[in-house]
């Protein structure tokens, strides 16, 4: 069970340094995660040139969440917030996304991205 938990903006911050280290290990496990969330169809594939981006960095805060032992923990669904950290607004979409096909699951029981989530032993799976 993972005990610690990061909130989400700050798993953002360390996925992003992680990704400019160009640790290919790091990267192929966050590529591999873009490509089953976008044969899930829980990031879009059209204008993935524009975008990709960005589900490469929740790719890579998921493969961090993993390493780390952590818990991404969502305190907040405002999209002001979000702005904020310098995210797009598309993330709690996607994260709800990512609990509606039960690959993250809520420590509270909620039906979508709040608080506390946790790896599904199926996306642990796809990470090692």
């Amino acid at each position: 069970m993972r005990s610690k938990k990061m909130r989400f903006t700050d798993l953002a911050e360390t996925a992003k340094q992680r990704l400019l280290e160009k640790d290919q290990t790091f990267q192929d496990k966050s590529e591999r995660l873009v490509g089953l969330m976008r044969a899930l169809d829980i990031v879009p594939t059209k204008r993935a040139s524009l975008n990709g981006h960005w589900h490469m960095l929740l790719g890579a805060m998921i493969v961090t969440a993993f390493d780390e032992k952590t818990t991404l923990d969502i305190s907040t669904r405002r999209k002001g917030n979000l702005s904020d950290a310098g995210l797009t607004t598309n993330m709690i979409k996607w994260l709800d996304s990512l609990v509606k096909t039960k690959m993250l699951i809520p420590a509270n029981g909620a039906s979508k991205a709040l608080g506390a989530l946790l790896l599904s032993d199926y996306l642990i799976e796809q990470i090692q």
